[in-house]
């Protein structure tokens, strides 16, 4: 699927869902539908509890034309799902998730021959860890990397054709992603392509300083 995602995205203009999150809150669900109202919130864990909630988000998109969809796994990472004492599911629920927008790439793929691709989504863990703030700054960067190899690992051998690192604020972070990728690609036996977003203020910077060609710059190098 590499070769035919990279080959689309030579030829043609590739249209993204990016509105998982969105689509999901406005569906007004309760308490039952997570779980239990101890997990009332948390997005992610409908690719376990309500997966056919999050296969009819990706088939909407699919219907109006996206050529690729988003997983439910944007704050799918061990650190934030350890928020909601979830983190020992972690790669169950991002392989949920992405076996989920696979199942139903495909099925819109055979029906008229045109590729549909699935994005891994892996969003920032809350933390910074280049940040001397002894909370936000907590982290050790071999945690983030574990942390993420979990969830890259579950978006890969669930079928995610390209991993999305996005909304950066912490460059070191977007490094720990980078490398925790690398390693899921070989512990599943499959290369995919990475893209990375990271987010600037106004000024064009970073939170904690970076501009984008000092981002650029250490994207390059890797």
């Amino acid at each position: 699927m590499i070769s035919r995602y990279l080959e689309t995205l030579r030829e043609r203009v590739l249209f993204f869902d990016g509105g998982m999150g969105t689509q999901l809150q406005a569906r007004e669900l309760g308490p039952d539908d997570f779980g239990g109202k101890r997990w009332e919130g948390c997005i992610d864990y409908l690719s376990l509890t309500r997966p056919d909630v999050v296969e009819a988000v990706h088939r909407a998109y699919f219907d109006v034309g996206a050529d690729v969809v988003e997983t439910n796994s944007f704050q799918a990472s061990r650190v934030r799902l350890e928020e909601w004492e979830l983190g020992e599911r972690t790669f169950e629920m991002n392989h949920a998730a992405a076996a989920i927008a696979r199942r139903v790439a495909d099925e819109f793929a055979a029906g008229d021959g045109r590729p549909r691709f699935v994005a891994g989504s892996i969003g920032p863990s809350g933390m910074l860890p280049s940040s001397e703030d002894p909370d936000l700054g907590r982290l050790r960067f071999e945690d983030l990397f574990a942390g993420f190899l979990e969830q890259a690992q579950g978006l890969i051998e669930g079928g995610a054709d390209v991993l999305i690192l996005e909304t950066a604020q912490d460059i070191l972070e977007v490094k720990a992603q980078m490398l925790a990728a690398r390693e899921a690609m070989k512990r599943a036996g499959r290369d995919v392509p990475l893209q990375c977003s990271v987010t600037l203020d106004p000024s064009g910077r970073m939170l904690l300083g970076t501009d984008i060609r000092g981002a650029l710059a250490t994207l390059e190098a890797m």
